[in-house]
């Protein structure tokens, strides 16, 4: 895809700008918000009046992500500290490489440890980033478990026996981290894959994926090692999303209400975003009343929907064509943020530079390779920090009912006497019942 390719694509997108603007606005009011109530008592539980009350949101519930894959990989700390910085302003969710011939390329010697693991590029020890993610309150997600690419040379080609060494691995990994995961891609890119031994049409190098039960033994074993990890499915743009996309007749659908009808746990729905084909191929993917058809279809399962993997390219990195990049970028999140199943964007490579092998080509990184912002993470820092955010001051008599984006707030509540402050949760699913269909939650401040 070129320049005139992006353009044709924010042209197309914005053909129904006279239908889209309104509705993504009422979209994400109706899914991003909610309504609340602070109610401010004395010690008796009487009324205060006329006390200063402060909002402010600090963190959202919806998850705003990328891949942690280049932490602490640069050689300069300069660089290190800019990425470390940059992304932990926009995020509040990761991603780590859980890939086996890099996690585990010794048998029995996986790189937890950033103080015995061997630098391997895009692959930082997986302690450097749990380290970075609990100090700064960033939620994880691992990519993947059960993945027929990226194996070690000294896998099993005896099925019985690679299913005992897969599991072992397993094993590891949750026993090291019990806590940390939120959620787990366990397979990955599964539709275009058939028969590994057929060399040369789409085959991968995990035998296993051609047993008939593949997918139903992988989702057991990591419910049996992660139960409280949601256990996604993730699955190509083309396969899920492009011109392969059929709504219910799509392969990704069927074998999603296969699997489920079977009692199979599949508990999340990636979708990847890698605009990297040409026009004829992207503007089946980038069509916006596409994707709504899409979330409808497959919000038909009722599971959070991930979208996965996003490249936005700006190839030669211009000011002109990191502009494109930003335009096409900031139209494609407002329509994924007000889908009512979407409950994460997740950008794959922070930086340029950083990509797997020949997608550096693309430059779809948010800043550049010397970790300087670029047009398209100020938009998003825009949306995700300041329009996406809510804040505001009032006066208040002995109650305050607020629309607000769900989150963590600080609620700062200021009277005469005294001055307290109270950080607290707004999510949606606080109560289990969607607070617009009754009594508004409330949270009490005794004075």
């Amino acid at each position: 895809m070129n320049i005139n390719e992006t353009e044709r694509l924010i042209e197309n997108f914005d053909k129904y700008s006279c239908y889209l603007d309104n509705k993504l606005e009422r979209d994400i009011e109706d899914n991003r918000k909610g309504q609340f109530v602070i109610k401010i008592k004395d010690k008796n539980g009487n009324k205060i009046n006329n006390a200063l009350v402060h909002v402010k949101q600090i963190s959202h519930e919806f998850k705003f992500g990328a891949n942690l894959f280049h932490l602490d990989q640069f050689e300069d700390e300069l660089r290190r500290k800019k990425y470390r910085k940059h992304f932990k302003n926009l995020f509040n969710y990761a991603v780590a490489p859980l890939y086996w011939d890099t996690l585990e390329p010794v048998e029995g010697e996986p790189r937890f440890s950033a103080e015995t693991s061997l630098h391997i590029n895009r692959r930082p020890p997986i302690d450097t980033i749990t380290q970075f993610c609990r100090s700064n309150n960033i939620r994880l997600k691992g990519h993947c478990l059960v993945y027929n690419s990226f194996q070690p040379d000294w896998i099993s080609d005896d099925n019985r026996k690679l299913k005992m060494q897969i599991e072992r691995r397993i094993k590891a990994i949750a026993e090291r981290y019990p806590d940390d995961f939120e959620d787990m891609d366990v397979i990955n890119e599964m539709i275009s894959i058939y028969k590994n031994c057929y060399k040369g049409n789409g085959a991968r190098n995990l035998q296993i994926t051609d047993e008939r039960d593949y997918e139903k033994w992988s989702f057991e074993t990591a419910k049996k090692y992660f139960p409280y990890a949601r256990k996604f499915w993730n699955e190509g743009m083309e396969e899920s999303l492009g011109s392969s996309y059929c709504g219910t007749r799509s392969f990704y659908y069927m074998m999603l209400e296969k699997l489920l009808r079977e009692n199979i746990e599949v508990e999340g729905i990636g979708i990847q975003y890698h605009a990297f084909s040409d026009y004829e191929h992207l503007k089946y993917s980038c069509n916006p009343l596409r994707i709504m058809d899409a979330f409808d279809c497959y919000g038909k399962f009722d599971l959070p929907i991930h979208i996965s993997e996003v490249s936005i390219p700006s190839y030669s990195a211009s000011k002109y064509e990191c502009d494109l990049q930003a335009e096409l970028t900031k139209r494609l999140y407002k329509l994924w943020f007000g889908r009512k199943n979407c409950s994460a964007i997740v950008w794959w490579n922070l930086a340029d530079g950083t990509a797997y092998k020949d997608e550096n080509a693309f430059r779809a990184g948010l800043i550049d390779n010397n970790c300087d912002k670029k047009a398209a993470y100020k938009e998003i820092e825009k949306l995700i920090n300041s329009e996406w955010r809510t804040e505001f001051e009032t006066k208040t008599y002995g109650e305050l009912r607020f629309s607000g984006f769900y989150g963590e707030y600080d609620i700062t509540v200021t009277t005469e006497e005294k001055r307290i402050v109270k950080r607290i949760k707004l999510f949606g699913d606080n109560t289990g019942f969607d607070n617009r269909l009754c009594d508004f939650r409330s949270v009490e401040f005794l004075l």
